[in-house]
């Protein structure tokens, strides 16, 4: 070999090598991409950029009486916007449906959202004159009860006017009937009539085949009272058919049985 004469490997069928200073600057844009997707304050403005991240699909969760068409429709979501824009107009604008309480629009991945409603509940019907469903503050609400099979308690004695409850005894007593609710569903479906009582009380009638046939419950910590009706109900029950329960005592419930022959 003769001398002075150097050799250069040469690749064929390959890419060209990648030089330090791009493989330098490659890590780098990787790097901003990452902290652009995790940083809180500038990573969502950085993802608004991106075409990718156009929203492709609203799935609602929650909704019974609002349908996902409908609520999608009022959510007003431009095919345009981005996943990962804020959306508390959006909020407001599902808000003002009468049926929905709470409205939270949620990113889902890269490009999806979610919509998760709390929806107002309706508590009983009211005669205006049809019957009419109402929720805990006595408002009627926009539903008609045969479509949306409302299994609800009817409450006696009110008066309504301008689209809501009107007396205060009645919206006290809505008032009782929707933290029974949340404590106990399946207490207030057996229930098929409530009215005011007297001594500052709830009168409940149970529908047949009930544990009971009548609850009364003082309006002030009901629930709690309830609660000790609940247990003196389940003490009496092999004794007989319970018939009256009045909790509205602070030291003993009074329990009404009909013994079994």
């Amino acid at each position: 070999m003769p001398l002075g004469i150097r050799f250069r490997r040469v690749v064929f069928g390959g890419s060209r090598p990648v030089s330090r200073d791009l493989r330098r600057r490659l890590a780098v844009a990787g790097a901003v991409a990452a902290l652009g997707m995790a940083s809180p304050m500038w990573g969502p403005a950085f993802m608004r950029t991106l075409p990718a991240a156009r929203v492709a699909a609203i799935e609602v969760n929650g909704s019974r009486f609002v349908s996902s068409d409908a609520a999608r429709a009022l959510a007003a979501i431009s095919p345009e916007a981005s996943a990962w824009d804020e959306h508390a107009d959006v909020e407001t604008r599902l808000e003002t449906h009468p049926l929905i309480e709470e409205a939270r629009v949620r990113r889902q991945g890269l490009n999806r959202l979610a919509i998760e409603l709390r929806e107002v509940r309706p508590v009983a019907l009211v005669s205006a004159p049809t019957l009419e469903p109402v929720d805990g503050t006595g408002r009627i609400l926009p539903l008609d009860p045969a479509v949306h099979a409302l299994d609800l308690p009817i409450l006696l004695q009110a008066t309504v006017e301008a689209g809501r409850v009107a007396d205060e005894d009645s919206r006290r007593v809505l008032s009782v009937l929707a933290r029974l609710g949340r404590l106990s569903p399946d207490f207030v479906h057996q229930v098929s009539e409530v009215h005011r009582s007297r001594g500052d009380a709830i009168e409940l009638l149970l529908l047949d085949g009930s544990h009971a046939q009548r609850v009364i419950l003082p309006l002030e910590n009901a629930e709690l009272a309830f609660l000790r009706a609940e247990d003196a109900i389940g003490e009496c029950a092999a004794r007989g058919r319970v018939t009256s329960v009045d909790a509205r005592f602070r030291d003993q419930v009074v329990v009404a049985v009909r013994e079994a022959a």
